[in-house]
């Protein structure tokens, strides 16, 4: 009956993602409206020319079409996969974004994991270590890594461990081989889970002091279980559900320190194809970006609020899934 539940809840929370993702497109396209003289003014990039050939261009991109026209021409290409051509290299959006997107999806995915493991266990340690220096040690960590800035610790990573060090390579993204890929993004990853690893720290060091001081873990000592289960099934797992709350905020982290670790790290990612496309005006670019992150945050969403299944078995979702 439980599957049952979260099978309705997971198509129902997908419908929902349509009119969602169709807000998104629109505000994406409302972009060129941002851009000093419009998607024209891109295009000419200060070159100077006259009304016909202003006109011409205007006509060759659709842009002497309404609006409304404009974006059901361009929401109808999205549906076939066609985000548009860049207007600095006539490469197709798609294409571009394709060619990149393994890259920062292996970053994204050595700072989560790095985080989650490191930031979880050191929380808890805390929290059964209060008062201590230990304690304290942690607590100065936590603060340290949340407050730094991902361009400052990229930098002092790279001089100390790539310069002086010489562990790991100064930049790029390796030969291709997956093993290379991975030697070269290991300390960019690093970098990127710094900060979100303070976070986990402190909201898992506090939850876990709250967790601790509960009836129901003094009830499972008194029942003579040992101090690890005691921790990790009684407290660890109640204690992981503000850890789940906070994930939004550390997917949107991770999404804003790719742009400056790749930037520094001199990785041909997502985060400086949008440097690169913001820098040029690249509006078909910065859209299909804009798009595909906007999307990317709502799936995220979607897989934290069934993470809440396996960390809390009072969630319901006979009922959430009506």
């Amino acid at each position: 009956m439980r599957g049952r539940g979260i099978g309705r809840y997971i198509v129902r929370r997908l419908l929902l993602l349509v009119p969602i993702v169709l807000l998104i497109s629109i505000a994406v396209f409302l972009l060129t409206s941002l851009i000093p003289g419009g998607a024209v003014a891109a295009l000419l990039n200060g070159r100077a020319t006259s009304v016909e050939q202003i006109a011409q261009l205007r006509a060759k991109f659709g842009l002497d079409k309404p609006l409304v026209t404009q974006y059901s021409n361009w929401l109808s290409g999205l549906f076939h996969g066609d985000l548009g051509r860049s207007f600095r290299t006539s490469q197709l959006v798609s294409q571009s974004i394709k060619e990149r997107f393994s890259l920062t999806l292996i970053l994204h995915g050595i700072g989560l994991v790095l985080s989650v493991l490191i930031g979880v266990p050191l929380g808890t340690w805390a929290a059964m270590r209060r008062g201590t220096a230990r304690d304290r040690g942690v607590v100065g960590l936590s603060i340290f890594g949340s407050s730094s800035p991902s361009f400052v610790v990229a930098l002092v990573f790279l001089w100390v461990f790539a310069q002086k060090l010489d562990w790991f390579p100064l930049f790029g993204a390796g030969d291709g081989s997956f093993t290379d890929k991975l030697y070269h993004l290991l300390l960019p990853g690093v970098v990127m889970a710094v900060a979100p690893m303070g976070l986990v720290m402190k909201i898992t060091r506090a939850s876990m002091l709250d967790q601790i001081s509960q009836d129901h873990i003094s009830f499972a000592r008194a029942r003579g279980l040992s101090e690890r289960r005691v921790i990790i099934v009684y407290g660890l797992r109640n204690a992981l559900i503000p850890v789940l709350t906070a994930a939004g905020l550390l997917f949107v982290g991770l999404l804003t320190g790719t742009v400056f670790v790749e930037t520094v790290f001199g990785l041909p990612g997502l985060g400086s194809l949008l440097i690169s496309a913001v820098r040029t005006s690249d509006i078909p670019v910065i859209q299909g970006l804009a798009l595909i992150v906007g999307i990317w945050i709502v799936l995220a969403n979607l897989l934290v609020d069934l993470a809440y299944a396996l960390v809390d078995p009072r969630v319901d979702f006979q009922k959430v899934g009506k």
